[in-house]
């Protein structure tokens, strides 16, 4: 299975809200202990996870791009994968797994979605929080360290939904990811316990 991060390359966009999904494929490449190659498209970890052998991909293109690079990794088979990304519909502490639907405005998953001329891939949403500035300006802001926190906590509850997911199954995963709401007082009462 490949796992597509997205998010925008350089150091300037490196720990910004539009970059949730980068982040969450580093963290998943560091809990294995692997480091990112780099090739002429995209930066690639390889891991094996519950026996399943996964590549992680982070394209080397800006956010509205992705697509592109995304069918040329692909190379027109049908080969099983998922894309990890932002979603400002979210709030900070939520996470969503979903089989397939619309790009909800994220041009990223717009991208992909005009390439690959379907929307029936799963995709893991990061909640960043709800803008009450404009958009553009917001998922290219930094998460401050509370955020940031919380974003941690998120990703690795995300990437136990992915061990689930490849030793149990979609549902099984989906049932897990969705419930997840880190945000939420007596969830982190319960985790600092």
């Amino acid at each position: 299975m490949i796992v597509f991060g997205l998010g925008n390359p350089g150091l300037r966009y490196r720990s910004t809200r539009h970059n949730a999904g980068y982040i969450f494929v580093d963290q998943l490449a560091k809990y294995y202990k692997k480091r990112f190659s780099i090739r002429k498209n995209c930066k690639i970890a390889t891991l094996k996870v519950k026996g399943t052998k996964l590549v992680l991909v982070k394209p080397k293109c800006w956010m509205n791009q992705c697509g592109c690079t995304i069918r040329e990794i692909l190379g027109g088979e049908e080969r099983d994968f998922m894309v990890v990304l932002d979603d400002i519909n979210l709030p900070l502490g939520k996470i969503r797994l979903r089989s397939k639907g619309s790009d909800g405005g994220h041009l990223g998953l717009r991208s992909i979605i005009d390439m690959l001329e379907t929307s029936g891939f799963p995709r893991l949403r990061i909640g960043i929080g709800l803008p009450q500035v404009d958009a553009a300006d917001y998922v290219l802001s930094r998460f401050n360290a509370p955020e940031r926190k919380l974003l941690m906590k998120v990703i690795e509850e995300g990437i136990t939904g992915m061990q689930i997911m490849l030793s149990q199954g979609f549902v099984r995963a989906q049932n897990y990811i969705n419930s997840i709401d880190v945000g939420d007082i007596d969830y982190m009462r319960a985790e600092t316990r």
